[in-house]
């Protein structure tokens, strides 16, 4: 009995040695933080719409608060390749994502089997801004609204092409809902980016396809992509004459996404408190608002850091439901 007490004792006593040293290891990476380069991890291809966020956002904290930052992207999978990059590493704070919608909610919700998991793997620090998805057309294409684009794609099923940035990613999802309320079917053409998939609308050899605003905007401007409906509840500033789904006369439509900054799961609370809290002041400063998110047509973010974990939650629910509701439509 005696050596089954000493046993359990000695037991008790290396568990709290163990749990004492991963709460000091902890307790100095957080007082020491940052001490050393902040890999970002960019799942996407350089020079798009995620890049257009990310390099200035890195740049101001390097500036304002002394980080030291770098870019690295990792695209592919729709992006996968990075995610899971970030979740095997280090939970430190030294590699974090550049996460979005399409990895942290609707990957899990059309993928059967991932690399990673969405819900468990990753720590939300910080939403970045907003995105409200725009709808466009080749310059050649004869529709000038959405109503146009609806009696012609009805007239011939699918003798209209639409362009994606790849099979179950937002672009796809959004121009299949709206086919469905508009009672329509086009023919998808899935594409391993956007650049590529711009590309052919802009050659006018895919007539439709749902983005972001960044991405067509240089072509919207040049006159070789015609703007036809925002998928958001208001106008955007940068493209003031282009109307919403609603104005347009499809009511009910939306097609919305974030950009935010991930981090691995059991990373240290203060670090993640001290990110988010530089992270927030730089998405919302004047410079930044101004410069990078209204000068590319994305909207400032409106879920704070406190409330940014259960909107992960919300959103992956929202569009899991989503993607049953449509079933075979995205096969």
């Amino acid at each position: 009995m005696r050596i089954r007490i000493l046993l359990g004792f000695g037991w008790a006593l290396l568990i709290s040695l163990i749990s004492s040293n991963a709460v000091g290891q902890s307790t100095k990476i957080a007082s020491d933080y940052p001490n050393r380069t902040i890999r970002l991890i960019v799942p996407f291809n350089a020079g798009g719409p995620a890049d257009a966020l990310a390099r200035p956002l890195a740049e101001a904290l390097n500036k304002k608060y002394g980080y030291q930052i770098i870019i690295e992207n990792k695209p592919g999978a729709n992006t996968a390749i990075g995610a899971q990059y970030v979740a095997k590493s280090n939970a430190d704070g030294y590699t974090l994502l550049f996460g979005s919608d399409a990895g942290m909610s609707l990957a899990p919700a059309t993928q059967k089997s991932l690399p990673y998991n969405a819900a468990k793997d990753f720590s939300g620090v910080s939403m970045v801004a907003q995105l409200t998805q725009l709808l466009f057309v080749s310059d050649s294409f004869p529709a000038t609204s959405v109503l146009e684009l609806a009696s012609l794609a009805q007239k011939s099923p699918n003798s209209v092409s639409y362009a994606s940035i790849g099979a179950g990613s937002q672009s796809h999802v959004a121009i299949e809902t709206l086919s469905r309320q508009l009672k329509i079917k086009m023919n998808h053409i899935p594409y391993t980016g956007a650049t590529t998939a711009l590309t052919d609308v802009v050659a006018g050899n895919v007539q439709v396809m749902m983005s972001t605003i960044a991405g067509p905007l240089p072509f919207i401007k040049s006159g070789k992509i015609r703007p036809l409906a925002l998928a958001g509840p208001e106008r955007n500033k940068i493209l003031p004459n282009v109307p919403t789904f609603t104005e347009a006369g499809v009511s009910g439509f939306e097609s919305r996404g974030w950009f935010g900054i991930m981090a691995p799961a059991k990373t240290p609370p203060e670090v993640i408190n001290l990110l988010s809290k530089h992270i927030w002041e730089i998405a919302h400063s004047d410079q930044y608002v101004s410069q990078v998110i209204e000068f590319h047509g994305f909207d400032i973010a409106k879920v704070s850091p406190k409330d940014f974990p259960e909107f992960l939650v919300n959103d992956r629910l929202k569009w899991k439901n989503l993607v049953d509701q449509m079933g075979d439509s995205l096969n």
